[in-house]
């Protein structure tokens, strides 16, 4: 068996940023690495941490309390404490006794959800060195202003200390992540290789405070080969979930109508496509520009009747044209691919009917 190399923090803490970007393949080592770090900085220095996820249903009890069971806490607290577990949305030392009754100890962290990120605000917290953000890209839907909301949660923490350090983690590429724009990282993100380190300086979402960015695209040293994000497109790193895709030769279909979707600059083509009675929406990026009087529905502002907010609502004489918007429902929608279809569906703002 080949000698399999987990990942290694030693080098992105050297860059002592505030906020701290690891992404890469499952199962490499990257939150064994932040939950060891977390835990020495508490034992080490009484430094407390964060467990931050983006919703409630990202916290339940009983999820929060494996967190930590990769580690020997006995051997941790020097055989005070033999578990961590968790009530009232924070993290305790513990002795669990052999009947199964819980002693609780030393608070050593707290659990929070971005979309609470208000509630946290009034709150001083002066103890907390680190926070956690896991799966910090993600397959679902990302929160209105979500970058602003982050910005916020660190800045109530660290209180400009410049102290605490926010560690962001990715399992998989994300090309909608709002960080990568909201951070203007962009341009070095999507160049790092496998092992590639690098700080980038940004400003938060309201403009008025430089962080140090740090990001890190863990080595593939634990399986597998990647040398470009088209091969971990490939390879299934990028984040996609299972979509309903063409049935059949798209050449088995006559296409009567081209229409554009447009949100965040992401552009997708779609087309309505019969083959004999049956008939479906098809969509599938558009990279080339967008042709006049071509109907298109997003967030582009324009006083063109072509362009247009809602496809429920769409807004012109033509009655067939209307009649077949409206017609656009879960079951008749179809893509070219995995990553189209889960990054549509994060990207619009209507909610398509069943």
């Amino acid at each position: 068996m080949a000698n399999i190399k987990h990942y290694d923090m030693t080098n992105l803490k050297a860059k002592n940023a505030n906020y701290n970007i690891i992404f890469g393949r499952r199962n490499n080592g990257k939150s064994y690495q932040i939950k060891k770090t977390v835990l020495t900085d508490y034992f080490e220095n009484h430094k407390r941490f964060i467990y931050l996820r983006r919703s409630v249903n990202e916290i339940k009890k009983d999820v929060c309390e494996t967190y930590f069971d990769d580690f020997d806490i006995m051997d941790w607290s020097e055989g005070k404490y033999n578990a961590i577990v968790v009530k009232g949305n924070k993290f305790f030392l513990a002795n669990i006794t052999e009947d199964f009754k819980i002693k609780l100890g030393d608070k050593i962290g707290y659990i929070w959800t971005l979309v609470h990120y208000q509630n946290y605000k009034s709150g001083s917290y002066l103890d907390v060195g680190n926070i956690i953000f896991e799966e910090f890209m993600t397959n679902t839907l990302y929160l209105s202003n979500e970058v602003t909301k982050l910005d916020s949660i660190y800045s109530t923490v660290d209180r400009n200390r410049h102290v605490v350090r926010m560690w962001l983690v990715g399992n998989a590429i994300s090309r909608i992540c709002p960080y990568i724009d909201g951070w203007n990282i962009r341009s070095v993100f999507f160049k790092l290789k496998p092992g590639d380190l690098v700080t980038t300086e940004s400003l938060t979402a309201d403009g008025e405070t430089t962080k140090l960015i740090a990001i890190e695209r863990c080595s593939n040293d634990a399986g597998g080969k990647s040398n470009s994000f088209t091969d971990m497109f490939d390879s299934g790193d990028y984040i996609t979930t299972k979509q309903p895709l063409l049935p059949g030769s798209y050449k088995n279909y006559k296409s009567n109508y081209k229409f554009v979707f447009c949100y965040k600059g992401f552009k997708f083509l779609c087309e309505y496509l019969s083959k004999d009675t049956d008939t479906l929406f098809f969509i599938r990026p558009k990279y080339n520009e967008i042709k006049p009087k071509t109907v298109v529905f997003g967030d582009i502002n324009s006083t063109s009747i072509y362009y247009q907010k809602n496809i429920y609502d769409f807004r012109c004489r033509n009655k067939n044209l209307r009649e077949l918007f409206a017609s656009m429902r879960e079951s008749n929608i179809f893509f070219s691919d995995n990553r189209t279809g889960t990054e549509f569906r994060q990207l619009i703002d209507f909610s398509i009917r069943l």
